[in-house]
């Protein structure tokens, strides 16, 4: 396998990058960029560009109009011709949350508001979409039930409170659980369908601590798909599985693959197999590894490690292509870098 890594941006504050091929040949990857933390009133939403395979990375355009208001993003995705960047509208600490989805119709140059996503308005992030062989599209999501009450309250309670990092933030909110599942397009039917799957514990601030569960998916032998989640302080992803093309989830459970709490990422590759990308450290978010399938994610045979250099690597992302996988991952939340594996 030959790895090239290149550096695409570094920031005071670089976070969760996200790379896809686009209609026109062109590397898009999306981050959210800006103030020194995250969530925080000047984060925003940027996109680099590569004309060369990932070589070399043109500056940063803006994704969403600028309105002084916070913005984060959780997925980009290609479908027929169609980006489309997932976005999380905010007021600094994940308040006042609402989600948008931008549309580009010509490979991510220009961008136009298209709205809420299906079914969340507001406190969801979506995540990677997974084309199945059949055609159907499963757009997985974590959705904080995060009430209007509930959003008010921590609002309020910051009103008085100048320093926004000594504010209260999302995980400050009663809430008791994270709800999984994906949305659902049948082959050539553009009506999506909400598919609940399992719901994630949260331990919060008060006596218990929040869950980002991120959830990635996987296409398996004989209509079945694989969740893999995210779940703090259990030491390792949790596991669901969908026998029926994703409409219907068995309760989440723990699995023996490593994790420090730090986002996965599932791909099917061409040739059946299915790689995981993450850092399967159950402490500490390195190094970053590609783990490899060849049993429909029965076990793990073929186990590497991309990058070794003491570093925190975070969320990688990316995309399958011929026998190459092409990712981008923040370093130390303050560099974007960019991963070339050619003959995986």
């Amino acid at each position: 396998m030959k790895t090239t890594i290149r550096m695409i941006h570094s920031d005071s504050l670089s976070c969760e990058p996200i790379v896809r091929r686009m209609p026109d040949g062109s590397l898009l990857c999306v981050s959210q960029v800006g103030d020194v933390t995250e969530p925080a009133p000047g984060n925003r939403v940027k996109t680099f560009r590569s004309m060369d395979d990932g070589d070399t990375w043109k500056t940063p355009q803006p994704v969403y109009p600028e309105t002084g208001e916070a913005v984060y993003v959780t997925e980009m995705n290609v479908v027929d011709g169609v980006v489309r960047v997932y976005l999380e509208v905010h007021s600094g600490r994940f308040l006042n949350m609402r989600c948008v989805v931008m549309e580009s119709r010509d490979s991510g140059h220009t961008w136009t508001d298209a709205g809420s996503p299906p079914f969340f308005p507001a406190f969801t992030f979506f995540r990677g979409l997974l084309q199945l062989r059949d055609g159907a599209r499963l757009l997985p999501y974590q959705h904080m039930p995060v009430s209007p009450e509930e959003n008010a309250r921590l609002v309020i309670a910051n009103h008085n409170i100048a320093d926004f990092r000594q504010q209260k933030a999302v995980w400050d909110a009663d809430v008791y659980a994270i709800q999984n599942g994906v949305i659902r397009w049948d082959a050539g039917c553009d009506t999506p369908t909400l598919c609940k799957g399992p719901d994630t514990p949260v331990k919060g601030r008060s006596g218990r601590s929040w869950n980002w569960s991120e959830p990635t998916l996987a296409e398996l032998p004989n209509d079945g798909v694989a969740m893999l989640l995210r779940v703090n302080g259990s030491g390792c992803l949790w596991r669901s599985d969908s026998h029926d093309g994703g409409r219907a989830w068995e309760e989440a459970t723990p699995t023996n693959i490593p994790n420090p709490g730090n986002k996965p990422k599932l791909l099917n590759l061409p040739d059946g197999r299915i790689a995981l990308l993450h850092t399967p450290d159950p402490k500490r978010r390195y190094p970053i590894a590609l783990w490899l399938s060849d049993d429909g994610m029965k076990t793990w045979g073929d186990k590497r490690v991309v990058s070794d250099f003491p570093n925190r690597y975070d969320y990688p992302d990316g995309f399958s292509e011929g026998g190459d996988i092409r990712f981008t991952i923040e370093i130390n939340r303050h560099e974007i870098l960019f991963f070339r594996l050619e003959g995986v």
